[in-house]
């Protein structure tokens, strides 16, 4: 195993789930406090049709909001599955 070195920078890794340390959030905190459900469902769509696992859900949890992401984020990926040809 390699020893830890505190000098070198972060390596990204995303092919292994782990996120990328010099990225930034793909979300202004202060934008999305101004978000109503609408504005957060088309968000969650908007991020499923990228398919990006990075996406995560700014919004905090068990908020309608956050659930209103996740529905957007959901139907963007039904709709992403239904484009594909069967396989």
């Amino acid at each position: 195993m390699a020893k830890y070195d505190p000098t070198l920078s972060p390596t990204p890794a995303p092919e292994t789930g782990l996120a990328n340390p010099i990225r930034l959030p793909a979300v202004d905190p202060s934008q999305i406090n101004a978000d109503d459900e609408e504005a957060a469902y088309n968000r969650g769509a908007e991020a499923g049709k990228r398919e990006n696992d990075t996406d995560k859900n700014p919004y905090p949890e068990e908020s309608s909001r956050a659930k209103a992401f996740d529905h957007g984020y959901l139907d963007a990926q039904k709709i992403r599955s239904s484009d594909k040809p069967p396989g």
